[in-house]
């Protein structure tokens, strides 16, 4: 079981972290701006209010990355300070480090998996196609 899960963990939790280590890649050195709030779309459904978009003044317009980490109530008119790269922007609290301790988790989980399904399968081999001479 190990050796089916493990890998699948393992693989979830590397492309689920990678993302969030590009993010941080991307803004790393990224200037710190005064942005202020153009338009601020929220969509509400069973599981809470998400960020549908988001757009900040610097002082071109330009949308707001990462939008499943952005956080709920901005208005248009409110002054954010805001991470900027060309044609992009990210809010300061979008890079926390917290966001990782999950995917963290899976790449855990999965090494532990993964390592003891090899273990198990070291140890009890799966038994060997009988040899067709021994029925004689």
């Amino acid at each position: 079981m190990g050796l089916l899960v493990g890998p699948i963990l393992l693989l979830a939790g590397l492309l689920w972290a990678s993302y969030h280590l590009v993010t941080h890649a991307r803004y790393a050195g990224a200037p710190q701006v005064r942005a202020t709030v153009l338009t601020a779309h929220y969509e509400q459904d069973g599981r809470g209010v998400h960020a549908r978009r988001i757009v900040l003044a610097v002082p071109v317009a330009v949308p707001l990355d990462n939008l499943s980490s952005a956080p709920e109530g901005l208005r248009p008119g409110d002054s954010v300070t805001a991470l900027t790269r060309p044609g992009h922007a990210l809010l300061p609290s979008q890079l926390r480090w917290s966001l990782l301790l999950l995917p963290s988790c899976f790449v855990l989980v999965g090494l532990a998996g993964t390592a003891t399904g090899v273990m198990h399968w070291r140890e009890n081999p799966p038994p060997r196609p009988a040899d067709p001479e021994a029925w004689d």
